[in-house]
């Protein structure tokens, strides 16, 4: 076997990533050669992977948080590389979708010895790259105020901080209407509270927003819902963390390759915990884009 790329944040987990690594750079060394690149600034974990990719490394490991398996899984995308995780940080939303263990020697053994398989990729305005879930309305709002709290809060995992930005936006979001076009059929919303639009079935640090998600079966699963008044959408995002929302008679679900969603108002988008930008925006998913290591 080739040499393996471990990707290190030393920031992911408030320095977890970093003192993880070290305790498990003994069991790699048992288990096989490797290479070990840390990043140094934002973005920066994208420019590794590309780079191990092309300087021949045939899998490249991402130890960190969701926004370190983000950009690992960027650079990779239209590589022969395959991409692993091993999971280091306060989310983990996309390991459990996948089937990686989240125990940190398990995805080690996964990273070394695990088969390859094919994921599917989604695109936002036609060029920003997401592995998890893109969110429109009121999720976005969220991540606007969890991407603005200090450390001390994060320290608490991805469900705390997550928690008081639902808060916080509720005494200010208010729905929307908007139009959708869904491989080329069209509908309104009105008075949306929020949309997500997945591969993977959870977000916010372990809310299960997308119950039927497959991240490999060449569709996106979409959910939103409409018309709901503020106490109703407080029900809703409580029966988010178990998934029970299935079923709401203001919510609703739906399956697709491609979307184009609009508003006459300014609303914000975010895809894998990161606001992108505000509608209109177009979602298309590329099919088993993303080749991944998974236990065998």
């Amino acid at each position: 076997m080739r040499p393996l790329c471990f990707i290190v944040n030393p920031t992911a987990g408030h320095g977890r990533a970093l003192k993880l690594w070290k305790r498990l750079e003994p069991l790699a060394a048992s288990l096989g050669d490797f290479e070990v690149k840390l990043t140094r600034y934002p973005g920066h974990a994208r420019e590794l992977a590309r780079e191990a990719a092309r300087g021949g490394f045939d899998r490249v490991i991402a130890v960190g948080g969701d926004g370190t398996v983000s950009e690992v899984a960027a650079g990779l995308v239209g590589t022969a590389a395959a991409f692993g995780v091993i999971p280091s940080g306060t989310g983990n939303d996309w390991i459990k979708s996948t089937g990686v263990p989240r125990d940190p020697e398990a995805a080690l053994r996964v990273a070394f010895s695990g088969r390859r398989a094919k994921m599917d990729v989604g695109l936002a305005f036609g060029r920003h790259l997401f592995f998890n879930v893109a969110g429109i309305g009121f999720d976005a709002e969220v991540m606007r105020r969890v991407n603005g709290y200090g450390p001390v809060l994060k320290m608490f995992g991805g469900a705390v901080p997550h928690l008081l930005g639902v808060l916080g936006a509720l005494r200010e979001y208010r729905g929307v209407d908007v139009e959708v076009e869904l491989d080329g059929r069209s509908f309104a919303v009105s008075r949306m509270a929020l949309m997500a639009v997945g591969i993977g079935r959870f977000f916010g640090g372990g809310l299960m927003i997308l119950p039927n998600a497959a991240p490999d079966d060449g569709l996106f699963d979409i959910v939103w819902g409409d018309n709901l008044n503020r106490l109703e959408l407080l029900n809703l995002l409580i029966k988010l963390f178990p998934g029970t929302h299935m079923g709401h008679p203001k919510v609703h679900f739906a399956r697709g390759r491609r979307l184009v969603i609009r508003s006459d108002r300014p609303v914000f988008v975010e895809a894998d915990g990161e606001v992108i930008g505000q509608l209109p925006v177009s979602l298309e998913l590329l099919p088993g884009a993303l080749e991944v290591l998974l236990p065998s």
